[in-house]
């Protein structure tokens, strides 16, 4: 028997068929029929934002849900690295191969002379491959991190998904075609900053609007983006194309970004094009954000720190957002480092110049410098990722937490002379049991800690490493044993404690065992 209609089911009913449908599938649904359309609705409480018009939308109807904006300041690569004027490397600044891929244009001569010859091998259009050398490279690349980020692990139904996109991606011309046509949309939507309008008219047409997440890292990996952007939604099946990363990002694997002096280098801003818009929007528009959250996903970048080392309208901005009343939440990653003597110390005294701290010159910089606990008498959880700590300094600083914490996270820490995860733990549950650490809680209202440490393996992968959490709780607080192998390797995890897991791929989960490396 066929319906002309379909049965009309209660309302009831209808939220639980939603409940179990990807958006994708509510979309689908919704265009079966009318009724359908009418019964089940789409869950968008979040927009996306980059230099791409399909990132760039509005819609009356949905604006009231929306609580997120996602800024995603990864721009497409136009080239391979560029090298800025005394030689020092910007981290990708690119040029173009649009127009006369095969031509040696004038360009070359700003490379440094040292790497100028292979640069210009690098755009060389490839006839037979149908796109430049330094796109078909950064193609295989992709194809290299895949297998490797999968190493021995089982053929799990996630993994045979991406072997399937990876046979049907396009040819290198075709992909190449593709990717020149992202470049062009890129280039409109940054030529007439249709992106930074969209975003202060989003701050003041989503009424229900609380955080802004800004990210270097939106594209992820090849085939597992960290955000799934309409732009990244809409690419060819299986499309592989060299790997965006925001803001100002290293020249290869093992050797950190620079933060050049951010007052000396203004073409290098740029690369900040939305964490600067929006904290100038935030600062100066009516606005009911209370939440700012600009985080690298463990890539090796972050906001430049040495916007606190002199006077500068971003850091203005900065302090006015966070002052604004309501105002709860910041996540920041801040890139420090340089490759001079005189870049390093711009970034020492961007952290203890009074700005972002209320200390003297140390050789290390201690926690309780730039932490202000006692400011923060509410705080419920603290986390601290991508530092170098002393063993001394971290258990001190734990000690002045207030005793609203309930969650302590600790991640991908580098430890400076003697101290390790193993005898840290020793010593913290020394404390406990002799009550000189958290002696004044009942064991109810004692913080969970989580510990992550990265996996070390010959080719480095971001974000990568194994997570501990209950078995760090069963050794401070009860007779379980000590996560941590000794006495050779005090910061390697013992096998079969914890879990992997990706920054760049959330839903990664897997038990830290030997086959799985």
């Amino acid at each position: 028997m066929a319906y002309t209609n379909p049965p009309a089911l209660p309302r009831e009913l209808w939220g639980c068929i939603e409940s179990h449908l990807s958006n994708a599938d509510i979309k689908s649904l919704r265009l079966a029929c009318k009724q359908f359309n009418n019964a089940v609705f789409l869950r968008l409480n979040r927009v996306f934002l980059s230099a791409n018009p399909l990132n760039i939308a509005s819609h009356d109807k949905l604006r009231h849900q929306i609580n997120e904006i996602i800024w995603d300041e990864a721009r497409l690569y136009r080239g391979p690295a560029r090298v800025i004027g005394n030689g020092l490397g910007s981290g990708h600044e690119l040029l173009s191969d649009e127009d006369e891929p095969d031509n040696n244009r004038e360009w070359a001569a700003e490379y440094h002379p040292d790497i100028r010859e292979d640069v210009i091998k690098r755009h060389k259009y490839k006839r037979r491959d149908g796109c430049p050398r330094w796109f078909k490279d950064a193609c295989e690349e992709n194809l290299g991190v895949l297998e490797y980020r999968k190493r021995r692990d089982v053929d799990r139904p996630d993994h045979i998904a991406r072997r399937e996109l990876v046979l049907a991606q396009p040819s290198l011309r075709e992909a190449w075609q593709h990717y020149l046509q992202l470049l062009r949309q890129q280039k409109d939507v940054l030529a007439d900053r249709s992106d930074l309008e969209a975003f202060a008219f989003g701050v003041k047409r989503f009424p229900t609007l609380k955080r802004i997440t800004i990210t270097p890292a939106a594209h992820g990996n090849l085939i597992t983006p960290l955000y799934p952007t309409p732009m990244i939604r809409a690419f060819p099946k299986g499309f592989n194309y060299p790997i965006p990363r925001g803001w100002l990002y290293p020249r290869d694997h093992w050797a950190p970004a620079t933060a050049y002096t951010w007052n000396q280098y203004p073409e290098l801003r740029d690369r900040y094009r939305g964490f600067r818009t929006a904290i100038r929007v935030l600062a100066n528009e009516p606005n009911s954000v209370s939440e700012l959250v600009m985080t690298s996903s463990s890539i090796p970048t972050g906001i430049n720190c040495t916007i606190f080392d002199e006077p500068c309208e971003e850091y203005d901005h900065f302090v006015t957002v966070l002052k604004k009343p309501g105002f709860r939440r910041l996540d920041i990653a801040l890139l420090v480092n340089g490759e001079r003597q005189e870049d390093l110390e711009a970034c020492w005294r961007s952290l203890l110049n009074g700005h972002l701290a209320y200390s003297d010159r140390y050789p290390l910089l201690p926690l309780q410098s730039i932490v202000p606990m006692e400011q923060w008498s509410k705080l419920r959880h603290f986390e601290l990722s991508d530092f170098v700590i002393s063993q001394d300094d971290c258990v001190s600083f734990l000690k002045t937490l207030p005793n609203s914490v309930r969650s302590i996270g600790l991640s991908l820490l580098e430890f400076l002379g003697d101290g390790d995860w193993y005898s840290m733990l020793e010593e913290i549950k020394r404390m406990v049991s002799e009550s000189t650490l958290w002696g004044d809680r009942d064991a109810g209202s004692r913080p969970k800690i989580t510990i992550g440490v990265p996996i070390v393996q010959e080719s480095p992968t971001y974000g990568h490493g194994v997570w501990v959490e209950k078995e760090v709780e069963d050794f401070i607080y009860d007779e379980g044993g000590n996560p941590f192998e000794e006495p050779r390797h005090l910061n390697n995890v013992r096998l079969g404690v914890g879990v992997m897991r990706d920054a760049l791929e959330p839903d990664f989960e897997h038990p830290y065992v030997e086959w799985a490396l």
